[in-house]
């Protein structure tokens, strides 16, 4: 009996070609457009955190507290070996590096800024960041030389000091002691993030050499990097770190609380966005339907003379709207389907626009992306748009009075 009335209801549909066409189109391209957007927005979310994660932040640091607060070199870790090798044993872990830091300024014959200065040990780096793959040419290098004194410059820097592959670059900075001190460094490779302003303040030595300049004691850092297999293990990771050391301990969301406001906003605007658009969707569905019943009037009045109830009224009328709103709504996901998973591979280039963006940390390509559990969310959505779009018509058809609507013309 059910499959009589799904039938009866989807030929009912049919009943009107054009009109029943039209709004089928008018659902799938909205839903169409708004999953579209919303992948787009997602994507270039998770795009941004990803390459936060894997180029500046980090899924955890850890930091005298002092340090944090006031930059000064004097606030440093001391035995830091000691305490990587208790970290690398958690099995959560997939690599860790230290790094010495310095506020200083960097200068050439051109201009002079204020930069952070990253002492980093190469290929310790490499397996926690992935600044080594960011080198913009053929020349770049990341400290293959073994020479001393290199430095690593980012593209937007070295544009605003004028600098290029082997030109010299001052770094004058503080020492341990509190003395004024500085050396000359020549460019061994210049990068390119996503993030700006990440590239405008940072510039990367070998840790021996600012170690050496800033005559910290040995085995010292001022910052250990940890990156976790899953960044969802971070919490469970922080929690015996502090039963490890007494030193300040970060999650990526509390180092850089843009990630975490940005990440727990994009799937609440992913449901704003789509319910904005099924509502103006479901006032076009209540129109049509209201004009079904109104050409069917004396067709539903005779059927309800012939004795079928008002909740077999109901539910036709019901299936029909509910069967009309996810034919669209499956044929616009399907749509949005293919476009994600062709962009999200080939991604949608943007970088005439794309200065903008990377000020906020945004790459110049954007790679859409919905999970599994976006489209069942959507398609819920659609269900219930739907029922609560038939409400209306199915009431306007069982106030009928059946001797009425069978004498109008």
């Amino acid at each position: 009996m059910a499959n009589i009335n799904l039938q009866m209801a989807w030929r009912n549909i049919w009943r009107n070609k054009l009109r029943s066409s039209v709004v089928i189109a008018a659902i799938a391209i909205g839903l169409f457009g708004g999953l579209a957007a919303s992948g787009i927005m997602k994507g270039m979310v998770t795009d941004m955190i990803d390459n936060a994660l894997e180029n500046t932040v980090s899924h955890i640091q850890i930091h005298d507290e002092r340090f944090i607060e006031n930059n000064e070199v004097k606030f440093l870790m001391k035995n830091s070996p000691e305490l990587i090798k208790k970290i690398q044993a958690e099995p959560e872990v997939a690599a860790v590096c230290e790094r010495s830091k310095s506020f200083g300024m960097a200068s050439t014959a051109s201009k002079a800024l204020g930069v952070m200065i990253n002492g980093i040990e190469p290929e310790k780096e490499k397996k926690v960041t992935k600044i080594y793959t960011k080198l913009t040419d053929s020349l770049s290098t990341y400290f293959t030389s073994g020479k001393k004194n290199r430095i690593l410059i980012s593209q937007k820097l070295a544009n605003k000091l004028n600098a290029k592959i082997k030109s010299k670059i001052i770094l004058t900075f503080q020492d341990y002691d509190g003395n004024l001190t500085g050396a000359s460094f020549k460019v061994a490779g210049i990068f390119k993030t996503q993030n700006a302003m990440f590239d405008e303040q940072n510039v990367f030595v070998l840790k021996k050499d600012l170690d050496r300049l800033l005559n910290l004691p040995a085995n010292s850092s001022h910052e250990i990097a940890i990156l976790l297999k899953d960044f969802h293990q971070t919490p469970e990771l922080v929690n015996k770190l502090k039963k490890i050391t007494n030193y300040y301990i970060e999650p990526w969301n509390k180092i850089d609380p843009y990630l975490e406001l940005t990440t727990s906003l994009t799937g609440f605007m992913l449901l704003i966005f789509m319910t904005i658009i099924l509502l103006a969707l479901g006032f076009a569905i209540v129109n049509t339907m209201l004009m079904v019943i109104l050409e069917r009037t004396k067709e539903l009045g005779m059927i309800m003379a012939i004795g079928m109830n008002k909740r077999k009224v109901f539910t036709m009328i019901m299936q029909e709207t509910t069967m009309l709103t996810l034919t669209g709504g499956v044929l616009g996901i399907l749509l949005s389907i293919v476009f994600i998973a062709y962009f999200g591979d080939k991604g949608i280039d943007i970088s005439s626009v794309a200065q903008g963006f990377e000020a906020l940390g945004y790459s110049s390509v954007m790679y859409p992306k919905l999970n599994f559990t976006d489209y069942l969310q959507v398609i819920f959505m659609v269900l219930l748009t739907g029922i609560i779009s038939s409400i209306f018509p199915t009431i306007r058809a069982i106030k009928m009075k059946p001797a009425e609507a069978v004498r109008m013309d």
